[in-house]
Formats: structure tokens, C-alpha cells, sequence
């Protein structure tokens, strides 16, 4: 499991290929043959760079890019879910969102910057690659999304989630392209499917160990009703022996 900034001294203590992908998490650019010493220093800066950031701010972002989430989510798990986003269109977004939003990113903002300024410095860090990428993800999450007919996303009032709840196949065609969509869904159905059996057998289970109880139970009681009876009748066969006995005696005398 990741660690928090309240546990950063563990960091050293992670492999370097662990320590990569938790840097990436967060959105820290490290490739694999990234020195330990590098990510290390990385990741240290990120969590520093969280513990400054205003959370508000980051559910503003958060609520903006309409992803679900928990009202207690935290700072990491909130840049998490941000990180797996690439952005090029900020309309909409508060300034205190973009302000943190180009913090995560690395865009410092510069002192007098106007909104425009800083918007186009974010989009040129992004790179063209990767804005073609999302664009043509996009596309394609759409045209599937019309297609299924369930894809279709409403603009009105944010609501966080009480539990964990799937988002929409456009959404996920656009993070992990087509086929990992289809791939992530096709495991999420079989996933339900096979704790939904689990669940009925352990339901057939319980029913089976409570039937299994019931009839102990009765087994218990008759045995006890049965040893009762023997009890009685060896006091009465005691009690006519002693009484046989007693004018056994008196006859004699």
C-alpha cells in the first residue's frame, strides 16, 4: 500500500519499481530507469507540495472533471484521480481549482499571470502527443457512449458518492482507451457475478448449518427426555425394592 506524507520516512524503505509507480500515481513524471535517489526526492516534493495545497481547492477540480468521489476523500486520493486525467479545456474550472491544478502539474503560477497565460502554459507542458491521444479517446468514447445508450453524462448539480460507484464508459474509454474499457468492464461483470454466487452459497450454507442446528437440537432434547424416563423409572423399580424389602422384614417378625 502507498504511503502518506505522515509515514514518508518508509519511502526509503520501498523498492524502486514501488516507489515508481506511486510517484506516478500522484503525477509525478518518472520512468523506469529513474535513480532511487531521483524518486525519492520526487515524491518527498509531491507530498510536501499536498500538504500545502487547499483540499476544497482539489475537490473543486475533482467535482469539475465530474469524477465520483467520497466527501472524506483525501489529499492523495483526490491527486490520484486527478493525475489520471489529460486535460487541454479548463472552462468551468474555479481559479482556485486551475491555480492547484497547475501546482500538480508543475506550472507554477507567476506572479500578475492571467487566466490565459496560465491555461496555455498548461496545455504546452502536456505536450501534443498527449492531447492527441485524449482527443481521439474522446472521440471514440462518445460514439460508444451513443451507442450503448448509457454513457451520457449530466451537467447538473455534483453529488458525492456515499460508496464506490462505476463511471461511465465514455469516461473510461477516454482514461484506458477501448479495449481497456471493454477489458475493465468484462472483469467488473464477472467480478460482481462471482460475488453474487459466493453470496448464495454462503446463504445455502447458513441455511443448511441452521437446519443442521435445528435437528441437534431436537436430537438433544429427545435424548434428554429419554434418559429422564430411565431415570424414573429406575427410582420407582428402587423405591418397590426397598418397599418389598421393608414387608419382607415385617412378615418375618
Amino acid at each position: 500500500m502507498p504511503p502518506d506524507a505522515s509515514t514518508s520516512p518508509s519511502l526509503s524503505e520501498l523498492p524502486l519499481d514501488e516507489l515508481i509507480r506511486y510517484g506516478q500515481s500522484l503525477g509525478i513524471s518518472l520512468s523506469e530507469d529513474t535513480p532511487k535517489g531521483e524518486a525519492l526526492r520526487k515524491v518527498r516534493a509531491r507530498q510536501e507540495l499536498l500538504l500545502d495545497l487547499d483540499r476544497d481547492a482539489l475537490l473543486d477540480v475533482v467535482m469539475w472533471l465530474r469524477i465520483p468521489v467520497r466527501r472524506s476523500a483525501g489529499k492523495e486520493q483526490l491527486a490520484e484521480l486527478i493525475a489520471q486525467q489529460n486535460l487541454s479545456d479548463f472552462r468551468g474550472l474555479s481559479d482556485r481549482g486551475l491555480e492547484v491544478l497547475s501546482n500538480l502539474w508543475n506550472v507554477v503560477p507567476r506572479a500578475g499571470e492571467s487566466r490565459s497565460d496560465l491555461e496555455s502554459r498548461m496545455r504546452r507542458s502536456r505536450g501534443p502527443i498527449a492531447q492527441w491521444r485524449r482527443l481521439r479517446r474522446k472521440v471514440v468514447g462518445s460514439v460508444v457512449a451513443r451507442i450503448v445508450a448509457s454513457g451520457e453524462e449530466t451537467r447538473g448539480d455534483y453529488h458525492f458518492l456515499p460508496e464506490d460507484a462505476p463511471s461511465s464508459i465514455r469516461r473510461d474509454i477516454e482514461e484506458d482507451g477501448l479495449m481497456g474499457s471493454v477489458a475493465k468492464r468484462i472483469r467488473g461483470v464477472a467480478d460482481d457475478y462471482v460475488h453474487e454466487k459466493l453470496d448464495e452459497i454462503e446463504r445455502r450454507i447458513d441455511a443448511k448449518l441452521d437446519e443442521i442446528d435445528q435437528r441437534l437440537g431436537e436430537w438433544r432434547d429427545r435424548e434428554v427426555a429419554h434418559r429422564l424416563n430411565i431415570l424414573k423409572l429406575t427410582l420407582v423399580f428402587s423405591i418397590l425394592v426397598v418397599l418389598l424389602s421393608l414387608l419382607y422384614d415385617y412378615l418375618r417378625a
